[in-house]
């Protein structure tokens, strides 16, 4: 295996372990909201008109979770976002040389 690939293999287990967690620390502290005496106080998209706690929006729980713990949240997004650009670039990389092998065989 050429150290490169290892690297590149090595990079994206680390950033899903990272994400996996935080991901796991992030919903973890945004289960809390439903537990909470004032749950309605901490709606923002959820209609008012919700009467159980089951019923609130993934995006609240999301935002109360930002709110509380914004560093681990942020981590978690920052890390998705590196994943996605990282599969992005590699197989656009990928397209391009079997783009550029494809005319050259021509």
């Amino acid at each position: 295996m050429k150290k490169r690939g290892f690297f590149k293999l090595y990079s994206m287990l680390c950033l899903v372990t990272v994400f996996g967690y935080s991901y796991w620390a992030t919903s973890w502290t945004a289960s809390q909201l439903s537990t909470l005496s004032d749950w309605k106080s901490h709606l923002i998209f959820t209609p008012g008109t919700v009467v159980a706690s089951k019923d609130i929006y993934e995006i609240d729980m999301f935002l109360y979770a930002f709110k509380v713990a914004p560093l681990m949240t942020g981590v978690c997004l920052l890390s998705f976002g590196l994943i996605v650009g990282l599969l992005v670039y590699f197989v656009k990389k990928q397209l391009s040389y079997v783009q550029r092998k494809n005319i050259a065989s021509s």
